[in-house]
C-alpha cells in the first residue's frame, strides 16, 4: 500500500483498535442498536471502513457475512485481513464470516442489507434471494443515492423496505468542521488567525462555519441564508454564493476556502461549477481550497498553482477519524433493524420505512421511483 505505514491500515498494536471498540460500543447504546436473531450482509473493508461487521456482531447479530473486494485503496486479501482482525480483537469472530463475493453468502437467511460497495449492486440477484421480511438499507442520505448501487425499483417489486440516514437528524455534520481543520493544517494553513471564506448551499456549512470560528479563524460565509442568521454561526455574511462579486471580492483578503454543497455530486470548482479555477487563481493565488462535498477540478486547481485538499485518490474527509463513520453506519444498522422487526410484525414495506422515520432518524426515498409498495 503505502510506503509510509497508516496505522489505520494496520493489523498489529499500531491500529487503535480498542480505541475503535470502545466508540462502537457508545454509538451502538446511544443508538439502541439490537440486531439479536438478525444476519446481515455488509462489506469487508480496509482502515476504519472495517467497522461495519463488528458493530453488526457487537449489537448481537447471529451472523455477519462480509464481503471483500479488491478497489482502488486496497486489495481483496487486505480487506478480509483488516476485517477480521477486527473482528478477532473484539472477540466476535465466530459470528463473522468474510466472503469473496455477495452470492456466496446465504441469501435467504440474509435480514438486512447494506449498500456498501463490497455488496453493491443490490439487484434482483440479491432482492429475489433475501428473506422475505428482508430490508436494505442506504448507509449514507438518499441524496447519495444511484440506481446502478441499488435498484429500488426491483426492491419495492420484491416487497423490500429501502431507505436512507437522516444524516442532519443524527447530526453527522458536527464532524465537518474538524475535517476541515485537518485538510487545512495539511496544506498548511494556521488556522488560528486565518481567513476561511466558507460556501455552502446547506445545513452542514453552518457546523463548518460555527467550528472553525470557535478554533479561532475570521469566517466569511457565501450561502443563501441572512446575515443575522449567519451571525450566530460566527460567521460574515458576504453573499449568497461564489458567483456573486460580494464574494469574489473578498477572495484576496481569504487564506483558504471551504466548500460543502447540499449535493454530494455539486459541481463546486470546474467548469459549469461555482467557480473554475482560473478564476480563483487570478483573484487569490495563494489559496488553499477544502473540498467536504461535491466534485472539484483537482486538475485544474493544480494546473492554477492552487492547493487542493483531498487530493486526487486520497482517502475521503469522512475517513480521516472513526466516530464519524462509526455513527453514520450504527444509524444505518438501526434503520434497517426498525424496518426488518416491522416487516417480521406484518408491516408493508411502506410502513416499515415510515416507522423507521420516525424512530430511527431514517429518511425515505421518493414514492415515484419504481412499482408502488405493498
Amino acid at each position: 500500500m503505502n510506503e509510509t505505514p497508516d496505522p489505520r491500515f494496520a493489523c498489529d498494536d499500531t491500529f487503535p483498535g480498542r480505541y475503535v471498540l470502545r466508540l462502537i460500543r457508545r454509538s451502538i447504546e446511544r443508538h439502541r442498536l439490537d440486531l439479536a436473531g438478525l444476519r446481515v450482509l455488509t462489506e469487508a473493508g480496509v482502515g476504519y471502513r472495517r467497522i461495519t461487521p463488528a458493530i453488526a456482531a457487537l449489537a448481537g447479530a447471529a451472523e455477519v457475512y462480509a464481503v471483500a473486494r479488491d478497489s482502488a485503496q486496497a486489495s481483496r486479501k487486505e480487506a478480509e485481513q483488516q476485517t477480521e482482525f477486527l473482528a478477532g480483537l473484539a472477540g466476535i469472530q465466530d459470528r463473522v464470516r468474510v466472503l469473496p463475493t455477495r452470492l456466496q453468502a446465504p441469501l435467504a437467511g440474509v435480514d438486512i442489507v447494506t449498500d456498501l460497495p463490497g455488496v453493491r449492486p443490490i439487484d434482483e440477484a440479491i432482492v429475489r434471494n433475501i428473506a422475505e421480511t428482508a430490508a436494505v438499507t442506504l448507509m449514507r442520505g438518499v441524496a447519495h443515492w444511484r440506481t446502478a448501487d441499488v435498484d429500488v425499483a426491483t426492491c419495492r417489486r420484491g416487497g423490500v423496505a429501502v431507505a436512507g440516514v437522516d444524516e442532519d437528524g443524527i447530526d453527522l455534520f458536527r464532524y465537518l468542521a474538524m475535517e476541515a481543520v485537518w485538510g487545512l493544517l495539511h496544506m498548511g494553513v494556521e488556522v488560528v488567525g486565518a481567513t476561511v471564506l466558507v460556501a455552502g448551499d446547506g445545513p452542514a456549512y453552518a457546523k463548518v462555519a460555527r467550528g472553525l470560528a470557535q478554533a479561532g479563524a475570521r469566517v466569511l460565509v457565501a450561502a443563501p441564508e441572512g446575515a443575522g442568521r449567519i451571525s450566530l454561526y460566527g460567521g460574515e455574511k458576504v453573499g449568497d454564493g461564489l458567483g456573486e462579486a460580494a464574494a469574489r471580492g473578498h477572495f484576496s483578503e481569504t487564506d483558504a476556502l471551504v466548500l460543502c454543497p447540499a449535493q454530494p455530486d455539486a459541481r463546486t470548482v470546474g467548469v459549469g461549477g461555482w467557480i473554475d479555477a482560473a478564476t480563483l487563481a487570478s483573484a487569490a493565488p495563494h489559496l488553499a481550497v477544502v473540498g467536504l462535498a461535491g466534485e472539484l477540478d483537482r486538475r485544474g486547481l493544480a494546473g492554477a498553482g492552487l492547493r487542493c485538499w483531498p487530493g486526487a485518490g486520497g482517502a475521503a474527509a469522512h475517513d480521516l477519524l472513526p466516530q464519524p463513520l462509526i455513527d453514520l453506519h450504527t444509524a444505518g444498522l438501526k434503520v434497517a433493524e426498525v424496518m426488518t422487526r416491522a416487516r417480521r410484525r406484518g408491516s408493508s414495506p411502506l410502513a416499515a420505512e415510515q416507522l423507521a422515520a420516525a424512530e430511527a432518524h431514517a429518511e425515505q426515498l421518493p414514492k415515484d421511483l419504481g412499482a408502488p409498495r405493498r
